[in-house]
Formats: structure tokens, sequence, C-alpha cells
């Protein structure tokens, strides 16, 4: 439990800062756990399920932290994002029910629409 709380952490942590430059304060990466795991929770994953989620999610936070600490330019780190994410829900469609799939595709959305209010506010 502890491994997947700190996995989710730092998905939420890279995720968050491939184009940001601003850090996450306590407070907030608090708040991006409970998050992550109230999205979990959501998703109801049976045992089968678990590993395999977090085996993908540990192949994207991989991917994030090479993206973050690579020299391309802000357009191919953009599209290598992009390939990323599309790898990502390519997987997690494979693994999840279609009910299971819908609610990860929402809480993305509730995820993208947080970060662009969390950009808006420190500007």
């Amino acid at each position: 439990m502890k491994k997947l709380l700190g996995i989710i952490s730092l998905v939420f942590l890279v995720s968050g800062s491939v184009y940001s430059q601003s850090r996450m304060s306590e407070a907030e990466r608090e708040e991006a756990i409970a998050r992550y795991q109230a999205n979990m929770d959501e998703l109801n994953l049976t045992e089968e399920q678990k590993p395999q989620v977090e085996e993908i999610n540990m192949k994207y936070l991989d991917g994030l932290s090479k993206l973050k600490k690579s020299n391309g330019s802000r357009l191919d780190k953009y599209r290598t994002f992009k390939d990323l994410s599309a790898t990502r829900d390519s997987e997690m469609k494979n693994i999840l029910s279609k009910e299971q799939y819908a609610i990860f595709k929402e809480n993305q959305k509730e995820q993208r629409e947080h970060m662009k209010e969390r950009r808006r506010n420190r500007r």
C-alpha cells in the first residue's frame, strides 16, 4: 500500500509538472494523493486488475520522468506526452470494464480541469 501511494504521488507530481515550472506544496501533494486514492476506489478494481493498473501507472510515470529530464523542444515534449497518454489509455481500456473505463476517463477530465484551474491561480 505504501508503495502504491508513493507511485500515486509521483504520477501526480510528474504529470502536473511536465509543462509547469512550479512545485506542489505539501498540502497540494496530499490532496493529489487523496484524490488519486478516491479515483482508484471509485473504479472498484478487482484483485487481478490492481497489479496491472499499478504496472501501467509505473510505466507512465517512468515515461513522464524521462520526459521531464529530456532536452527536447516544447513541441517534442508535448507530442511525447500525448503518446504516453494514448498508450496508457489504450492499456487501461484493455484491462478495465466499459463502466470502469468510463469512470477512468471522467476522472482524467476532472484532473485536467483541476490542473487548468491551478495554472490560472498561479498566474
